[in-house]
């Protein structure tokens, strides 16, 4: 039921609202692009090593046709006419071996080395390999589908030559190796298909038979030898075959040079001083390759030859392709369920799933077939530890907001929120931006408060206060207009329930908020603070007579059609500077600057910051720890992550202040409160210039210093605040403070 229930609580801060989901964009993109590049080849090798230690033969591969060490030979020679002498001679001592050139071949040697040939011609044709042209048989074909042709180019490499080159004592043909260390045996060109250079070796190896191609959504080799017999060598989808590069079984007792084994290759002149022409005994070759010693592949070529002729090989068919992508997006999917089951739980599944990979490959290898599972466990395991990272974070935010809210709670984390409305605020909020913008005090408990205002009995005065209207209401109070008989002032009366019925221990909070503010902002003489002229309680009301403001608050000037002159905006800004820097001074902080809590008198062009209600005393032993405090918008990031705050957390809620004026946007948004938190805590804010391109530069500097994530990054003090606005004012706009 826990479980159940943890799957409808309601994320507050999904991952694709955060950069982890780019990170896991970016992790898949490298993982697609580190394994077609052959990144993995060496596990994969191990991978097949690992294998054929439990492999299942199924393969009976006769005795004939097994190439030993001692079958092919491997010599090193510049292809150039100096050698030709050389070659002549080799040919001459192994007529019926199988000749295979690796390297670049110098045409004046081809040339001697033809005209030798049209005197004493060979059995077999000799292999070059060759990137330039070619000359292999064409494979004709023995079945094909109607999208054959379409087929054809998805899977085959393609060669780009222009002429194909027909020669009756060479073949000149391509050895194609993969970045993924696969070898194709088939390449196409102009609708035709050919075989590459281990495919050619493999047909004159055999030169009783002939090689058909069968083309459907695999590929297949028939041999067909002269008893009409038909072989089949499936290739996959793509062609390929996979083998691991194993050398091959050394033949201890025949072995009567080392020169295959050798790090370093025999040249071809001094395999031929060893075995001069008087000698009537010669090794028998069934392959000799030629390299020039520019490449390793006849390394590779070996246990091709080998696996070929025995038919033991491993290749990928259209099933085995589609199979191993759907692993791959289950493996995802498994990740995404188990999110949040616990980290021991977790890492069980995903064990388990690549335990379940590995079978999968065991089965399939014994059936000749290849599946990658490395690929798949890469990413399967880097999948989930940024989904789990992810997890952590979203767990650490969610207490830096102080919200409880463990895995194996299934209760929704319900912070409690308590709204102290502005002075001239309108009861209700319309829009979720206008909720955000409401001061929020989020406390260490979870228990709601379960307090609704009651109505307030009819009242005609306040002390020596009388009541002329009802100037609005907030979330604890009713605030009225009043006068002072004696002498003729207007306040306003700013009021508190204080019956005895009303004991939650969030209204104790809220009422000493209450009274905080009277004994502070009381304690502040600032033309740009108002003025607090009373105190007390009556009719079971606590009340507050303040100064009774004329004017409208700046948050009426935040929207990008109702912007203020943009140097007006500077001027008011030093004076809500010159009254903090004061505020500071006497040691308050005030954590709650916003545009609703700064009155504007337009015809004073005058500024008063107003509403002390969660001011904090710096000297104030009694003030408590791990409260977050503010409105969600203008906060800084020390305020969100419930840190201890001075006067440059109010600078950093001036400047998102500034910012908005200057353009009628905030730098942080968010559809929720923790994702306004993460913006302000992590984001980086758009240039202001980017919505309103008529601001001087000074405007994007300024903002940028104020509202710095780096506490010691910042404006220091108001006062460098106020000193950078002036001086930004008299250079930009010729108009000085006076």
């Amino acid at each position: 039921m826990d479980l159940v229930l943890l799957h409808m609580i309601k994320r507050i801060l999904p991952i694709y609202h955060t950069g982890w989901f780019y990170l896991l964009l970016l992790f898949w993109g490298f993982s697609f692009w580190y394994v077609s590049i052959g990144g993995l080849n060496s596990l994969n090798q191990l991978n097949m090593h690992w294998l054929n230690q439990f492999k299942e033969s199924s393969v009976s591969p006769q005795e004939s046709k097994i190439l030993k060490s001692a079958d092919i030979l491997t010599l090193q020679s510049p292809f150039n006419e100096s050698d030709i002498t050389s070659f002549t001679t080799l040919l001459s001592y192994h007529p019926n071996s199988q000749l295979v050139f690796l390297g670049k071949q110098s045409p004046i040697f081809m040339e001697k080395l033809t005209q030798y040939l049209q005197l004493t011609p060979r059995r077999n044709k000799i292999i070059i390999d060759s990137e330039q042209i070619t000359s292999g048989a064409l494979l004709k074909p023995h079945t094909t589908m109607v999208f054959t042709s379409l087929l054809n180019w998805l899977r085959f490499a393609s060669k780009p030559n222009k002429d194909i080159l027909r020669s009756p004592y060479f073949t000149y043909t391509p050895f194609l190796q993969n970045e993924r260390n696969s070898m194709p045996l088939l390449w196409h060109q102009q609708g035709k298909t050919y075989l590459t250079l281990p495919g050619e070796v493999f047909r004159q190896l055999n030169p009783a038979t002939e090689l058909l191609i069968k083309q459907n959504w695999q590929l297949s080799l028939l041999n067909q030898d002269s008893s009409s017999a038909i072989q089949k060598l499936p290739l996959g989808f793509f062609g390929e075959i996979f083998i691991s590069e194993k050398s091959l079984s050394a033949d201890k007792t025949n072995q009567k040079t080392s020169v295959s084994n050798s790090s370093k290759l025999l040249p071809l002149s001094l395999y031929i001083q060893r075995h001069d022409s008087t000698s009537n005994t010669h090794d028998e070759y069934k392959v000799i390759i030629v390299t020039d010693n520019q490449g390793s592949n006849e390394k590779i070529l070996k246990p091709i030859f080998n696996k070929l002729l025995q038919q033991d090989f491993l290749y990928q068919s259209l099933l085995v392709i589609i199979f191993t992508w759907l692993l791959l997006f289950l493996g995802i999917a498994l990740i995404w369920f188990i999110r949040q089951l616990s980290s021991k739980q977790q890492l069980v599944c995903v064990l388990s799933y690549m335990l379940l990979l590995f079978i999968f490959q065991y089965v399939m290898f014994n059936q000749q077939q290849w599946l990658e599972v490395t690929p798949i466990i890469m990413t399967i395991i880097g999948t989930w530890l940024l989904l789990f990272l992810y997890q952590k974070e979203y767990k650490l935010f969610l207490v830096a907001l102080n919200y409880q809210a463990p895995l194996n709670n299934s209760h929704r984390p319900t912070p409690l929120i308590n709204q102290n409305r502005t002075l001239r605020e309108s009861p209700l909020s319309s829009t979720v931006k206008n909720e955000y913008e409401q001061t929020l005090k989020i406390v260490d408990n979870s228990i709601r408060n379960q307090n609704t205002m009651s109505n307030h009995p009819s009242v005609d005065s306040f002390g020596r206060y009388q009541v002329e209207g009802i100037l609005g209401k907030g979330a604890m109070g009713i605030v009225y207009q009043g006068v002072d008989p004696k002498i003729n002032r207007h306040v306003a009366i700013k009021t508190l329930q204080l019956s005895d019925d009303v004991d939650s221990p969030e209204f104790g909070e809220a009422k000493q908020r209450f009274f905080r503010e009277a004994q502070t902002a009381g304690g502040l003489s600032h033309a740009n603070i108002v003025t607090i002229y009373d105190v007390g309680e009556d009719n079971h009301l606590g009340y507050i007579a303040m100064d009774l403001l004329t004017g409208a608050p700046l948050s009426l000037f935040t929207q990008p059609e109702q912007l203020l002159p943009t140097p007006l905006v500077y001027q008011l800004l030093i004076q809500i500077t010159d009254a903090l820097e004061y505020a500071h001074n006497q040691n308050v902080v005030h954590r709650d600057i916003k545009p609703a809590n700064i009155i504007y008198d337009d015809d004073l062009l005058k500024v008063t910051v107003t509403d002390f209600g969660i001011a904090y005393v710096s000297d104030n032993s009694k003030t408590r720890t791990g409260i977050i405090m503010g409105s969600p918008y203008y906060m800084s990031p020390e305020q969100i992550l419930g840190l201890k705050v001075d006067g440059r957390s109010d600078i950093f809620s001036l400047g998102v202040t500034f910012y908005q004026l200057l353009c009628g946007h905030l730098p942080f948004e968010g559809e929720s409160i923790a994702t306004v938190a993460y913006q302000i805590t992590k984001a980086k804010a758009k240039a202001v210039n980017q919505y309103n391109a008529n601001l001087p530069t000074s405007a994007i500097r300024i903002c940028n210093k104020a509202m710095h994530k780096d506490i010691d990054k910042r404006y220091q003090s108001m006062a460098e605040f106020k000193l950078a606005l002036t001086s930004a004012l008299k250079r930009d706009f010729k108009v000085t403070t006076n």
